[in-house]
């Protein structure tokens, strides 16, 4: 009987408190939202050979890049001489993670690079 009772009053309770839908709509909102800001995020679909020449003009000019490669997920560039580089323009471009070791610059760019890599090294080589 007692089990009884509380299911009625749980029921009646529902029913004289029209907000709790509300409540219960906007916490799983939030979850929802949550787990969405949670996953990893995905390079953008931009096309990486938009950013070519910038890429070269930061690096000192395609007389100054020896190879572009691919190392990972990061790019490699063998460069000439590191002072002509401007590494700080890689920056706002959204490259992160970028490491300079002799003259080989690494870094971690925004968008896919495999084509950009490709086209570097297709200028290097004069075709």
């Amino acid at each position: 009987m007692q089990v009884i009772w509380i299911n009625l009053a749980l029921v009646d309770w529902l029913n004289n408190n029209y907000w709790w839908p509300v409540v219960l709509f906007l916490v799983s909102l939030i979850i929802i939202v949550k787990i969405m800001l949670l996953q990893p995020r995905k390079k953008a679909d931009i096309d990486s050979r938009e950013y070519k020449d910038e890429v070269i003009n930061n690096l000192g000019g395609i007389d100054n890049i020896i190879l572009a490669s691919l190392d990972g997920s990061r790019v490699k560039f063998q460069i000439k001489e590191i002072e002509l580089a401007n590494l700080e323009a890689f920056k706002t471009m959204g490259a992160t993670g970028i490491f300079i070791s002799g003259k080989n610059v690494k870094m971690v760019l925004p968008f896919n690079a495999k084509e950009l890599v490709d086209s570097i090294n297709s200028v290097i080589n004069g075709g």
